[in-house]
């Protein structure tokens, strides 16, 4: 099995966005790169930590380093780093839900951790806020019987974009006036029940399918395709990990 399965580019942009954090031990860059493919190839095949023998001296200890690094934010800056350093000109943003297996549940604790029961069972949803190249300008996890609405502000916090593309679930009019506030403008069409039916530009609204093809390549993961992670720590974690991977590619396609 080959030991680097992330490419020598993509591998290049990975670790120059792990340069930038602090107290980040470099030194070794190949022994870096294999923990980097073994946590990878959990995300990918969706396998054990334990079946990692042949990527990493000690299994467990890649398992605990993996932790580590998420309780501390790092994958979660990486998604940070791998993103274009303009701001975005409009922001497409809607959620997925993802099915839990029945060892997601358990955690220590009884925290809920992000897991909620909908028509479809224990689910979780992750929430995408994808420019208009397809980059995924920031995530979040929830609940699954969360409405999306909930975290729409959260999910355009801080980013200033000139318009906010969405479907009908985030048409409420605390929303709007949120939006209308900071001078962006919104692409959202009105639900059928409402009194006043407002206006929409149609034609930005057909390219809102940027954020549904975000959630079909997240979903190419396995390890997102069915939550088996106890913590919402761990799996926010992956899923940081998988949408940077998703914009270093996107860097490495339209600027190689």
């Amino acid at each position: 099995m080959d030991e680097h399965l992330i490419g020598d580019g993509l591998w290049q942009r990975v670790l120059e966005a792990l340069r930038r954090e602090p107290y980040m031990h470099l030194s070794n860059p190949d022994r870096l790169r294999r923990f980097v493919s073994a946590c990878f190839v959990v995300l990918r095949r969706n396998c054990t930590w334990a079946e990692l023998g042949c990527f990493v001296p000690s299994a467990e200890a890649a398992k605990r380093r993996f932790r580590r690094w998420a309780k501390k934010g790092v994958w979660d800056r990486l998604l940070q780093h791998s993103q274009p350093v303009a701001g975005p000109d409009v922001l497409h943003i809607d959620s997925t839900a993802i099915k839990c297996h029945r060892t997601a549940t358990g955690a220590r604790g009884g925290a809920e951790e992000a897991i909620g029961r909908s028509r479809g069972g224990l689910t979780t949803k992750v929430h995408h806020a994808v420019d208009s190249l397809g980059f995924v300008r920031r995530l979040l996890t929830s609940p699954g019987q969360h409405a999306d609405c909930r975290h729409a502000a959260a999910l355009t916090q801080g980013l200033k974009p000139v318009a906010v593309v969405a479907d009908k679930a985030y048409d409420t009019d605390t929303l709007r006036d949120h939006w209308r506030a900071q001078g962006i403008s919104t692409c959202v069409p009105p639900k059928c029940n409402r009194l006043v039916q407002h206006a929409y530009n149609e034609a930005l609204y057909r390219t809102r399918h940027m954020v549904e093809n975000s959630f079909c390549r997240l979903k190419d993961h396995r390890r997102l395709s069915l939550r088996l992670d106890k913590t919402e720590t761990s799996f926010r974690a992956f899923a940081c990990f998988a949408a940077a991977l998703m914009n270093l590619k996107l860097k490495l396609k339209l600027c190689p």
